[in-house]
């Protein structure tokens, strides 16, 4: 889905919703997941013209389909988009396979940076999307003339921080994701499509905010502009020009929100301050105000407990910041001599994520959904500051179907995925794009 302003006619916004809410295994189950939710959703918001997807493939068959034997397995899924004008212009190749297995967890982090199936996997996602792009984008079969839009690949920024191994893995991410950085420069020059890898910062991994992120940036960037200097023979301006082109950030609205960095983000982007991010993942987080007198808000988060994906913890306004890796983590501090600190804080914030439409979740919790919209706001209100021609938004919402009938609301599947769209294209048309 793509929508403008007509004040800024040189600029767009695409609009899409991550897939990685299910894994395929295959093209065929890839297919299966586009038209037992993609195409209905089109058909529902009455969409004109190409209709966004946030791609996710497993590392298995991001493999299989860039090498020479998937071209067969490419051609069929890209006449599948061309027959239903689906726009596959993000993806997600943070998690590498088994997304939504039980007892996934932090284990969602593994290969890191600092091992080369991590860039095989992605160079992999590029050479995907970039074929996929040429074909649904009639760019023909060689470089051909260039194109103004990007393909976004969002990756996390290196690890889970408590599993590494200091600075030797520091250099490590450094090396591959400055590899990666070449072969996505290399991929540009052979097709003609630019592809940027999203860096998004998580609690708990290595760069756990845009704060964190930021100081990782300059310490890769460096050693991304050297690689190409000293191995491709590029000019120090052009190595700069190519480092800063295909290295980027994802910013996902639930983890400013747990980080307590989302009204400061949604400021300094008002302000010029911060470059605006290659992507949005639009997202909301859960909220739990004022847990010393709301029980059943901390009832309420306790009993989501499950046993796929992180959900960590942070607590603020009670004279110190608390954190916990997990809510299992967090039943056992509240049985402990911390209890009362934890108890204490104004409110707790909970990366969970849920439907983006929800201001409240049922329980006595509350949502993030405030600070995603003021983040998108702050974006949408100086389009001629964005680092690109457009802006990439992605919802995600991967958790559906880990969470209780109480918290995704009524009906079906798509039907809960059509109200998440529904409050996104609202607060884009609040902000003058249609």
């Amino acid at each position: 889905m793509i929508l403008r302003h007509p004040a800024h006619p040189s600029r767009s916004v695409r609009l899409a919703y991550c897939l990685n809410l299910r894994e395929c295994a295959d093209v065929d189950a890839l297919i299966a997941l586009l038209r037992s939710i993609v195409v209905p959703l089109r058909t529902r918001l009455a969409a004109r013209g190409p209709f966004g997807v946030g791609m996710y493939l497993p590392a298995s068959l991001a493999r299989a389909l860039a090498s020479p034997s998937g071209s067969r397995a490419v051609d069929h899924l890209a006449s599948e988009l061309e027959a239903q004008a689906l726009d596959p212009f993000t993806w997600n190749a943070f998690p590498f396979g088994g997304f939504g297995a039980l007892g996934l967890k932090t284990r969602v982090f593994q290969p890191s940076w600092s091992e080369p199936e991590r860039l095989e996997f992605t160079v992999a996602v590029a050479h995907v999307a970039a074929a996929l792009v040429r074909r649904l984008r009639g760019m023909g079969s060689g470089a051909g003339a260039r194109i103004a839009e990007h393909v976004s690949i969002s990756t996390h920024t290196g690890g889970w921080a408590a599993h590494l191994h200091g600075a030797v893995d520091r250099e490590e991410f450094a090396f591959h994701q400055a590899r990666a950085v070449d072969a996505l420069a290399r991929l540009e020059e052979a097709t003609g499509v630019r592809a940027i890898l999203a860096l998004e910062p998580e609690p708990g991994a290595n760069a756990a905010d845009l704060r964190a992120l930021d100081q990782h940036l300059a310490f890769v960037k460096p050693r991304a502009r050297s690689l190409l200097e000293e191995e491709r023979n590029r000019d120090r301006a052009h190595a700069a020009d190519l480092v800063d082109r295909h290295l980027g950030v994802c910013l996902d609205t639930c983890h400013a929100a747990v980080e307590g960095e989302a009204l400061e983000v949604a400021a300094d982007l008002a302000a010029g301050r911060r470059a605006s991010p290659a992507k949005l993942q639009y997202a909301s987080a859960l909220r739990v105000a004022a847990p010393g007198s709301n029980p059943s808000g901390v009832e309420a988060l306790l009993a989501l407990a499950e046993p796929r994906f992180l959900h960590q913890v942070r607590a603020y306004g009670g004279g110190e910041r608390l954190a916990v890796d997990d809510l299992p983590d967090l039943v056992r501090e509240l049985a402990g001599d911390r209890r009362a600190a934890w108890l204490a804080a104004r409110e707790w914030l909970c990366h969970l994520h849920v439907p983006v439409d929800l201001e409240t979740a049922g329980g006595g919790l509350g949502t993030t959904r405030a600070d995603a919209d003021r983040i998108l706001a702050s974006l949408l209100a100086h389009p001629e500051r964005w680092a690109t021609s457009e802006l990439h938004v992605e919802i995600e919402t991967y958790t559906w179907e880990a969470l209780p009938g109480w918290v995704r609301g009524d009906g079906a599947l798509v039907e809960g995925i059509e109200r998440e769209y529904r409050h996104v294209l609202g607060e884009l048309a609040r902000a003058g794009w249609g």
